[in-house]
């Protein structure tokens, strides 16, 4: 019986450290986010802005690319797909 119980103890907090660490990493995520909006409004600091700026548009078009690398795989479209 006393092996059951710690067995039950373990597992919840198992279950307690994991839902813990899922909070914290969105919670950094919804922190970063607001920073980057907060210093894309502010005109403080221009250097900062610009890099947050290319930053995006850099993961902006390597998304397209993969994208469309994806597509191309899957569908043969001339027009799309030019090679």
């Amino acid at each position: 019986m006393n092996n059951f119980i710690y067995f039950i103890t373990m597992l919840m907090t198992t279950i307690l450290i994991l839902f813990m660490i899922g909070n914290l990493y969105s919670c950094t995520f919804f922190v970063a986010k607001e920073t980057a909006k907060i210093v894309l409004e502010s005109e403080q600091n221009p250097e900062k802005k610009e890099k947050i700026i290319k930053k995006q548009n850099l993961k902006k078009e390597s998304n397209k690319k993969k994208a469309q690398e994806f597509y191309c795989s899957k569908i043969i479209d001339p027009v799309k797909c030019n090679e």
